[in-house]
């Protein structure tokens, strides 16, 4: 049974990972003790105790009662398609990180879409994940893209970095509020929940490290290896016109999206031996250098979020040294260009088909 919140811990400092996109504002020092207001040294370091118990607790054996919760809070979104995918992105990333992290199976993740109309994605304590409806409609429902999203949010949850955040961050008026008036770990994660996306609690290492973790867990599930630089491209290219929150609203400066593109473009270049790169200038392909192609604008996305998307499989014809010739390339029955048994791109929306064709084949 959920406990009532108190004026003051509905005003604290959340605990919830969201989807950051931006360097972390300046931290805030850390919270002096005010020994007139909490009491004791001792009585603070009982807050504390508690604090740790009360975070397993809502870890482990409590975490689906705080699912419930936070269902309770956000409401539950029933569009088909989003669920659909959520559930697929879920199912094949548990299973790509179970291969290297065994925990998972241990503890797998509940997750669930919200109504919030927002573009934002969240893990918070005990692998709970919630996805708001709104990331869905700007990403145009890309699958490759929204996988990079929630795999973002795994890296957060394998890594606990809601747990980190919250024990090194949480004020101690609020834990005197909580527990000073017989509060339990209902109330910690209804203060917890209150205000999702607190840049208090996430630093720019975290970011960072669940960035590099998202780009491993989303290709090892089969995901196009240029989706993570496709969807910050996506995210320049609309960033007037999509409504942000938590996180994403603190973190949502365009220099730091510019950085979080070219890192993964980056990636897709060192994932095909250093053979296929994308100019973020001009959106042209290379390989090896030399100019491929160069996609255009269709109503759907941007040439150069089409060129991310094209360049990441190429980079899986490359990876672990692949040699490919002229020979395997090929047009499908679907009038989609292979190398191989790897699908590169559509060709219905190129102008002149043939020719990219034949220019992949001299390439090769």
């Amino acid at each position: 049974m959920l406990l009532h919140r108190t004026k003051k811990a509905l005003a604290a400092t959340a605990a919830v990972l969201a989807l950051g996109l931006s360097t972390m504002p300046g931290t805030a020092p850390v919270q002096a003790i005010n020994i007139g207001t909490i009491g004791t040294i001792a009585q603070a370091g009982a807050y504390y105790a508690q604090l740790n118990q009360q975070l397993s607790y809502l870890d482990n054996e409590g975490r689906d009662d705080y699912m419930k919760q936070i269902k309770e809070k956000y409401g539950v979104n029933n569009d088909y398609q989003a669920n659909a995918m959520t559930e697929r992105v879920m199912t094949r990333l548990s299973n790509a990180i179970a291969k290297t992290d065994p925990s998972i199976l241990k503890k797998p993740y509940n997750y669930f879409v919200n109504n919030d109309t927002s573009f934002n994605a969240f893990c918070t304590i005990g692998h709970n994940m919630s996805v708001n409806i709104g990331l869905f409609e700007p990403l145009n429902y890309n699958e490759n893209e929204v996988a990079f999203v929630l795999a973002h949010e795994m890296g957060h949850g394998q890594k606990n970095h809601a747990i980190s955040g919250v024990k090194k961050r949480m004020p101690l008026d609020l834990l005197a509020s909580i527990y000073g008036s017989g509060g339990g770990a209902a109330q910690l994660g209804a203060a917890i929940l209150d205000q999702i996306g607190s840049a208090k609690l996430v630093t720019k290492p975290m970011e960072k490290e669940a960035d590099v973790l998202g780009f491993q867990y989303a290709v090892a599930a089969g995901y196009n290896v240029g989706g993570g630089a496709a969807l910050w491209q996506r995210f320049l290219d609309k960033e007037k016109s999509v409504q942000t929150s938590g996180i994403m609203e603190l973190f949502n400066d365009h220099p730091t999206t510019v950085s979080r593109r070219d890192t993964y473009s980056a990636d897709i270049t060192k994932w095909s031996n250093n053979v296929v790169a994308v100019n973020k200038d001009t959106g042209m392909i290379t390989i090896r250098k030399k100019d491929f192609y160069q996609p255009q604008d269709i109503p759907s996305m941007s040439g150069k979020e089409r060129a991310y998307l094209i360049a990441g499989n190429l980079s899986a014809v490359y990876h672990n040294n692949a040699k490919p010739s002229s020979h395997d390339v090929y047009v499908d029955g679907n009038n989609i260009l292979c190398v191989g048994q790897q699908q590169i791109m559509d060709l219905s929306p190129v102008q002149n088909p043939s020719e990219v064709t034949n220019t992949l084949k001299k390439l090769l």
